[in-house]
């Protein structure tokens, strides 16, 4: 009753003029999924995406603006859904730092998200899905670009999700055999990962709400 299958995708960064390499991914994917399904009932499979969905560059997609960064853009997150919705099975997605990147076209974080939210059939910015007996995925999604209080590119989570997550944990307890599985952009501080310590360190970039000492304390405790 505790297995479950969940292939994770990481940074995407979805090129539309690139789109084969992405097929030949997903086949690799699609493998392991179509095999999961002799074993595993459909509703204990799902696919989760950690975010930066579009590449972050002009991909020659806007003849009307040469210019415009792809990420973040209503072309971009469409894209990205009909992808991560073409494995057959569920998805879940959370935003990076890039996924609100679509300034030209969007005036506001606020707006950015709403058409995040919509592309991908959400409701909510983070998600929670039981995927076997006592068991959560769990993801929270990075909510502020435009306005970040230093780089943009540091993935905040913001204060309602943080509150809903204390909640959740708090109402699964491991003590009752809950485990939960947390998706993120960004590794929490504390976590121990080095790979990203060079350039994200130096940028504000690199842990959750970096740049909120209290907050990004608060992934510790």
């Amino acid at each position: 009753p505790y297995s479950f299958v969940v292939p994770i995708v990481g940074d995407l960064h979805i090129d539309p003029r690139k789109m084969e390499d992405y097929d030949v991914g997903r086949e690799h994917i699609m493998s392991v999924i179509e095999d999961s399904k002799s074993l595993e009932s459909k509703d204990r499979i799902a696919l989760v995406s950690l975010g930066d969905l579009g590449e972050s560059k002009n991909c020659d997609h806007n003849d009307d603006n040469p210019y415009e960064l792809f990420a973040g853009t209503t072309q971009c997150h469409n894209l990205a859904a009909n992808f991560l919705g073409s494995f057959g099975v569920p998805y879940e997605v959370i935003g990076g730092n890039h996924d609100l990147e679509g300034i030209d076209e969007f005036d506001s974080d606020d707006m950015n998200l709403r058409r995040f939210l919509k592309s991908h059939g959400k409701e909510t910015p983070q998600f929670c899905r039981q995927i076997a007996e006592k068991t959560l995925l769990v993801g929270l999604c990075s909510t502020v670009f435009r306005d970040a209080k230093y780089t943009s590119h540091e993935v905040v989570v913001d204060e309602a999700q943080i509150r809903w997550f204390e909640d959740l944990v708090k109402s699964k307890p491991a003590e009752d055999g809950w485990r939960i599985f947390v998706f993120t952009h960004a590794p929490p501080n504390g976590s121990g990962l080095r790979i990203i310590q060079e350039n994200h360190v130096v940028n504000g970039c690199c842990w959750l709400n970096h740049s909120n000492e209290n907050q990004c304390r608060k992934f510790i405790e």
